[in-house]
């Protein structure tokens, strides 16, 4: 056992050296641990950019993975306590549960999906969160190994090797336009977190930014500029201030994706959003039918006759408020406002919890027209990183700065 004491500086020691020591130590120990990429997580995460469904299984691959990320993850040991953070679990817990007896006193619809394998991605999705939160993942490796199977596919998909179903959008092995969009406007900000050098970040910014025009989403679009907005406006601001913010964000949103709709550097959209609006007008109606505790999961989707085909909701608020009522939505949009974004919070932070907050914008943009966002794979990804920010940011304030930057992409 080491000898604690007091040096005749009266620097508190251990052993021969002074905590000053030890703590240089150990930053310079995290930065080379920072520096470094961790096998497994780097090829599990690139493989979820595959979407496609698995046969026999009735998941798609992506979604699949996450059971299997979870599994791999919970055999390593922890290097984060949840603290006060084990509270947010117990009420996602309990907004599961609700939700889940909510589905099953519910009666389903007819091309109502199956709500207890929705039930059981939700749960995994919740596991995805609390390894990330706890360091039972290295982060910089996952995040690295999504964001470079992001580039693989963009490279596959513009040689005419990935899949193409959007008239030239870039889809590719991601499959879903709107998907993309999402992927590639929060992967755009995560991948920041996992580079310590500027013209890194500076490089990064720009194919970030160039794949995701490529998409073709405007909502994604949207998504990132405010995120930028946030991050660099945010943390000059006082709470009522933030409060502002948010909602100029909220009216600007009509005007950058409905407004700015027919510009042409968006092509011609006509055909496609007479399509949205008419999935939206259905999804409203059935909006208006729903009752205070929602009919159910598997149940956010409308059938179009003249089409004879089934269509999801683009606005995952519609989604949440359809299969869990006012409690679910309320709370599923409560968790990732407060815990994400922290509005009301104080601005003594670092550059790793704005970008989180900027995350949390992206996420609520995104999930107005983009289907499903909320309780996602990319939504389980952003909020483990951001209570992980957080309890970095309750190790900073009880002990020295090496628990920042080092620690967040361990």
């Amino acid at each position: 056992m080491a000898f604690v004491g007091v040096s005749e500086q009266g620097k508190l020691t251990v052993g021969e050296k002074t905590m000053g020591e030890l703590a240089q130590e150990a930053a310079e120990k995290a930065k080379v641990q920072a520096s470094q990429i961790r096998l497994p997580e780097f090829l599990l995460f690139a493989s979820l950019i595959y979407g496609q469904p698995v046969p026999g299984v009735g998941l798609p691959f992506n979604q699949l993975m996450v059971f299997v990320i979870v599994g791999y993850a919970l055999t390593r040991k922890p290097v984060f306590e949840l603290g006060n953070w084990s509270r947010l679990f117990v009420i996602l817990g309990l907004l599961l549960t609700y939700v889940a007896v909510v589905s099953a006193f519910a009666d389903p619809s007819e091309y109502a999906a199956d709500w207890m394998r929705r039930l059981s991605r939700l749960i995994a999705t919740t596991g995805l969160v609390y390894v990330i939160a706890v360091g039972q993942l290295h982060l910089r490796s996952a995040i690295l190994g999504y964001s470079t199977a992001l580039l693989v596919n963009a490279g596959l998909f513009f040689a005419g090797l990935a899949q193409d179903n959007y008239g030239g959008y870039l889809t590719g092995y991601l499959g879903d336009k709107n998907y993309a969009g999402l992927v590639h406007a929060v992967f755009a900000l995560l991948v920041m977190t996992a580079l310590t050098k500027r013209w890194q970040q500076i490089v990064v910014l720009i194919i970030s930014c160039l794949l995701l025009w490529e998409t073709g989403s405007r909502t994604s679009l949207a998504g990132l500029l405010f995120a930028y907005l946030w991050i660099l406006l945010a943390p000059r601001l006082v709470p009522a201030a933030k409060v502002v913010l948010l909602a100029v964000f909220w009216w600007a949103i009509g005007f950058i994706t409905e407004d700015f709709a027919d510009a042409s550097v968006f092509g011609d959209r006509t055909g496609t959003d007479a399509l949205r609006a008419r999935i939206d007008e259905m999804a409203w109606a059935k909006v208006q039918q729903t009752g205070f505790f929602g009919q159910g999961l598997g149940e956010a989707y409308v059938y179009d006759l003249a089409g004879d085909r089934t269509w999801f909701f683009h606005n995952s608020y519609w989604s949440a408020f359809v299969e869990g009522g006012w409690i679910w939505a309320i709370g599923i949009v409560a968790v990732t406002l407060l815990v994400a974004i922290r509005p009301l919070s104080n601005n003594d932070w670092t550059v790793y919890q704005v970008i989180a907050q900027g995350v949390g914008i992206a996420l609520l943009i995104c999930a107005l027209r983009l289907g499903e966002v909320f309780y996602t794979l990319p939504w389980g990804i952003c909020m483990g990183y951001v209570i992980r920010v957080s309890i970095i940011e309750s190790y900073t304030n009880q002990s020295v700065e090496l628990f920042g930057y080092d620690k967040i992409i361990k």
